[in-house]
Formats: C-alpha cells, structure tokens, sequence
C-alpha cells in the first residue's frame, strides 16, 4: 500500500468538514495539490512557461508499469518536438521504457504533469538522458517538490540543466540509486545517504544549494561521490569500506569532496581504508579530499603513496604534515 506516513508535512490544509479532496488544479495552491496528489496516489510536476512559450519542451520520465500522465490547463501535449501537431486529449502514457512527452505551455501561463501512480514512478530522466533540457521559449520544471515518498523512483537527472528545479528530501526516495544535479544551480534537496543505500552515482558538482547529510562508509553501492564547490553538505565516513567487496565490481570512479565535516582524522582513515580495501581506479579515478576537508597527517601518507602507484590522482590538504 501506498504510504501516507508523510501528510503531516502539509500545513494549513483545511479541516476535514470544508476539505474537498477533488484537486482544483486553476485555484489550490500547489502545497494544497500535493496534499491531494498524496491522497490520490498521483505525483504533480509543475511547469512554467519561458519566453514566448513557442518552443516545446521534451518530458523524459519511467515506471515500472505503464500510467497515464495528464496534464492540466492550458498546457498542451505534442506529437513530437516539432510542436505543429496538437494531440486531441490532455492525457498520454509512460511506462517501463524512458519515454517522451512533448509538451508546450503559453506565453505567461503554468500547468502540472499529473503522474497516475507515484508508486511506480521508476525515473524522472535516466542513467544517460535528462528528464528536461534547457532552451529558448520552451517551458522549465518549476521546483518540483518531493515531499512524499516516491518508493519506487531510481534516478533524479539534471545534468547542465539550469533553469528547471527540484526541492525536497531523498528520505522520500529509498530505492534512489541515480542522483545528478551537475551543473544544476536551483535545486534545494536535503535528506540524508543513510536513507539511499542503493545510491551508486551522487553528482551535486555545479549544485551549490543541495544540503545532503549522512555516511559515505554506508553507502556501499556508490563508487563515484562529487560535492566538491558547497558547503551546504556534511557527509562523515564512520563506517568502514576496508574490504573490497564494500565497493562496486572492487572498483572506485572519483571521491571529490569539500566540506568541514570531513575533519582530519576522517580524510586520514578513508584514505586507508580504501588502500587497505584492494579497490581498482576506473574512469576518473580521483580521489579530491582538498577545500575545506581537513588537512591530512603522516597517519595516512604510506597510503596515499600506495593509491598513486595504483594509478589514482590523490589531492588532499596537507597543511596538517
């Protein structure tokens, strides 16, 4: 069943004698929608006209099952990008596949993606493909809020995408594997990596506003970590990743990191502990502990020598040696 565990997030909901549950998507405030959506199983992503409103934005979203997806006032779905042929209805379909929805919304005008069933929305985007694109007349995601518990969605993509946005909590999405928020400069996302333990790909590089907690020692499907600009995240490692079987194929992409919860003697025990844990270099292979991490000590230099001749590129503060 779906859960409704997360109603006490909406305030100033009416009481239940003058509550209608029929959204009234022209006049209920977006909280008021979500409240409803919640009730109704459904997941709201609002958008927002941008110039002249002409251009045609494409919608990339999954589900584990097929749905429809409505969409309401004045907005209207396409045939393609091309934007010359209107469909007859407001409501189209996803499902298991990454599928498209062209949709265009009047100059100066919003609307709402209606997802049937938030339950079985698996990706907003995917592994390689953005749910929205940057560009001129088309419309943006405007601050999609998920402030309830999407238990089947694995990927979140906004990579060099700076106009649309999300808000809201990853403790509402514990099947997350997929976070990508490169050069994303709104979204706001708090919640803690504890909450995600299928996280295997994190990527706020270019997100200064995001504000995750949590321990990357937990995290032990992630082999590739980058919060390397904000201060807004304070990751801690405190449980050990020392055997090889801890990462990912015994394989480590990039660890770029930058904030003050990272203290010293944290740097020093993950750097040995991923020399200690066998792990190979893949990809970037990076290993960036500088910023405003900690200075590392003496403690973790035999290791640090060792991931060099592994074939990593070490960075790290070494005011403290």
């Amino acid at each position: 069943m779906y859960n409704l565990g997360h109603l006490r997030l909406y305030k100033n909901i009416p009481k239940k004698r003058m509550f209608n549950p029929t959204p009234d998507y022209d006049n209920d405030s977006y909280t008021l929608l979500q409240y409803k959506s919640h009730l109704r199983n459904e997941f709201l992503i609002p958008l927002k006209a941008n110039g002249n409103g002409s251009g045609v934005a494409t919608i990339r979203l999954q589900s584990l099952e097929s749905q429809t997806v409505k969409i309401t006032g004045n907005g209207k779905f396409y045939t393609g990008l091309a934007g010359t042929t209107e469909l007859e209805t407001d409501e189209s379909t996803i499902d298991n596949t990454l599928g498209s929805l062209y949709v265009k919304v009047p100059e100066g005008e919003s609307c709402y993606l209606v997802c049937g069933k938030a339950d079985k929305l698996s990706g907003i985007g995917d592994k390689t493909s953005n749910v929205i694109a940057d560009g001129g007349n088309i419309p943006y995601i405007n601050y999609c809020a998920i402030n309830y518990p999407l238990i089947s969605l694995s990927v979140i993509r906004l990579s060099g995408v700076s106009n649309s946005s999300f808000t809201g909590s990853i403790d509402n999405t514990p099947n997350l594997t997929l976070l990508i928020l490169f050069l994303n400069p709104l979204t706001k996302i708090t919640g803690s990596i504890d909450n995600t333990p299928s996280l295997t790909h994190l990527d706020l590089l270019g997100n200064l506003l995001t504000s995750l907690t949590g321990d990357i020692g937990k995290t032990v499907k992630c082999n590739s970590f980058r919060a390397p600009l904000g201060t807004n995240c304070t990751f801690t490692y405190g449980t050990p990743r020392n055997t090889i079987d801890k990462w990912p194929s015994g394989q480590l992409r990039v660890i770029n990191l930058s904030m003050t919860s990272m203290t010293s003697a944290i740097c020093d025990r993950l750097l040995i502990d991923i020399d200690a844990s066998g792990v190979t270099p893949f990809n970037e292979k990076l290993i960036n502990l500088n910023g405003l991490c900690g200075a590392v000590t003496s403690a973790s230099a035999p290791a640090r020598a060792s991931l060099v001749t592994k074939g990593f590129t070490v960075v790290v503060n070494t005011q403290g040696e």
